[in-house]
């Protein structure tokens, strides 16, 4: 976050999914700046090579598909990072296999959806309440994909568990209204990244994503769109998609009455 006197205010950011591709990209530009960064990823070998490669990155190596490693993670943070202020829910992983050709084990098709959907959400529920207790503006990135709008045959589970994640970045948004917190949702395109396996790499130049993409998360943090796009996810007609569903949820969503993070801690603080 950049002060009115143009000053560049540190951030304390956790990137899950931040030894490669995406993560690694945004992680590389916060260091820059001079933001606190924690990564995780599921391979401490590749989390030692960025730690080598880049001092000042913080790492934390755990398997987000597993709900203790997610506990651990959360742990960790409230221990090393108190003052957390930006959580990037990066992690991913993609199965490129249809629908019917997939005779996967349950538990391989298992992991892709805890990664993709159970993993941000018991996350947020995790660390919600650090990002609120100190007080000062903090912020969720969600990180979904065109995939979220426009399911991808190729790739079905993991179109699903994006759309349902922005399904729930919506109403995350709207429980975390009048708090410290905003929610931004990172919509990639298909980017040059090894997500779906070695060999899968086409799509828009990483490093020209991540440039956009924090450049975007930067104008969110100061009032700006919620919703980042680039190249095929800013297209008129998915625009057009989402600000209708916004409006429908505006409508809607006071038919009856649910609690929000404000309303939680205005009870807490009047005991």
């Amino acid at each position: 976050m950049t002060t009115q006197n143009g000053s560049h205010e540190q951030r304390h950011v956790l990137i899950t999914g931040g030894s490669r591709g995406i993560g690694l990209g945004l992680a590389l530009r916060l260091l820059a700046r001079g933001d606190q960064v924690l990564i995780t990823g599921r391979s401490e070998r590749s989390l030692a090579e960025v730690a080598r490669a880049h001092p000042g990155v913080e790492t934390f190596a755990g398997d987000l598909s597993d709900p203790a490693d997610r506990e651990k993670l959360a742990w960790h943070v409230r221990e090393t990072m108190p003052e957390l202020d930006l959580l990037i829910n990066n992690a991913g992983i993609q199965r490129r296999v249809a629908l019917a050709a997939d005779d996967a084990p349950w538990a391989e098709r298992q992991i892709e959806l805890d990664t993709l959907l159970a993993a941000p959400v018991h996350l947020d529920h995790l660390l919600v309440p650090v990002l609120l207790a100190h007080g000062r503006p903090a912020a969720i990135v969600e990180v979904t994909s065109g995939g979220a709008i426009i399911p991808q045959p190729f790739a079905p589970l993991y179109s699903a568990c994006k759309a349902a994640l922005h399904s729930y970045t919506v109403t995350l948004r709207h429980s975390l209204a009048y708090t410290n917190c905003r929610v931004i949702e990172l919509m990639p395109p298909a980017v040059a990244t090894a997500l779906a396996g070695p060999g899968n790499t086409h799509g828009a130049p990483l490093e020209e994503f991540c440039d956009a993409a924090l450049a975007g998360i930067d104008r969110a943090l100061t009032g700006g769109p919620q919703v980042i796009g680039y190249g095929m996810t800013t297209d008129e007609r998915i625009a057009d998609r989402l600000h209708t569903e916004q409006q429908m949820f505006d409508t809607l969503s006071s038919r009856f009455p649910t609690t929000t993070y404000a309303g939680a801690e205005e009870r807490r603080n009047s005991h």
